[in-house]
């Protein structure tokens, strides 16, 4: 038992190269090359006041492109410049869309155009008298309204860790901006607001020409109070790259 023991650790540690480490012939290189192309998307089921935004229960997802080419690189990290192009950005936000209050058991509603919200409000949001000394609670009546819209980020830069290795801990900071058929995340706030995404990702690379990417990101998205409101939107982002290298 101890001698097989012994022969499955020493076939593991031969191995360990092969899985995670230096591309065999090329240890004084990147395995990433130059420069890279790739496709990514990005899904957030919610939204929260993480950091600076306020607007809640907001579902974001996006598809687009990447480019990336090699700034600096040493033995133990490498820096890239990052830019990225999404022509698919789908916002679904939350909506009122009419009252509804409980009267000696039977269910009364009112329907109203849907109207943006910045958060659900799940308790009453006003009282109704009913003709008598007491009155009911009124509650809102909730939908949710998809926006498209199209986003860039032409500033950004990815920090590697282990370049020649084939699994690589990265670091990314991306600054761009979102353009939208209409106001986002409310009416009255803007069509143009500012994005900035950042957060650590895991990149294997199955050659030195195809790599993965997966990573979570903080994102937030605003518009720098140019609109009369300015809510924000705070997410939690899990993002998948596949990328091209060369």
């Amino acid at each position: 038992m101890r001698k097989a023991a012994l022969v499955s650790i020493f076939a593991g540690l031969v191995s360990l190269p092969y899985l995670g480490g230096a591309v065999m012939g090329q240890e004084s290189t990147s395995v990433s090359g130059i420069q890279s192309f790739g496709f990514s998307s990005s899904y957030s089921p919610d939204s929260s006041h993480i950091l600076i935004g306020e607007s809640e229960h907001r579902r974001i997802w996006t598809l687009g492109a990447e480019y990336t080419h090699r700034l600096h690189q040493q033995s133990l990290f490498r820096l890239d410049y990052e830019g990225s192009l999404i022509p698919i950005y789908e916002e679904t936000d939350p909506t009122v869309v009419g009252t509804k209050f409980t009267l000696a058991g039977q269910d009364f509603f009112t329907r109203l155009a849907p109207v943006r919200v910045v958060s659900v409000a799940h308790g009453p949001v006003g009282s109704a008298a009913t003709g008598l000394t007491a009155s009911v609670p009124i509650y809102a009546l909730s939908g949710r309204q998809n926006t498209y819209a199209a986003a860039f980020s032409p500033l950004g830069v990815r920090m590697s860790a282990l370049p020649r290795w084939r699994l690589q801990p990265s670091f990314a900071v991306d600054l761009g901006a979102v353009f939208s058929a209409r106001d986002i995340p409310v009416d009255h706030a803007a069509q143009f607001n500012y994005i900035i995404a950042m957060g650590p990702g895991l990149q294997f690379f199955g050659d030195n020409h195809l790599s993965w990417r997966l990573e979570y990101l903080y994102r937030h998205v605003s518009n720098a109070g140019r609109g009369a409101q300015n809510p924000g939107v705070d997410q939690g982002v899990v993002r998948v790259t596949v990328s091209r290298h060369r």
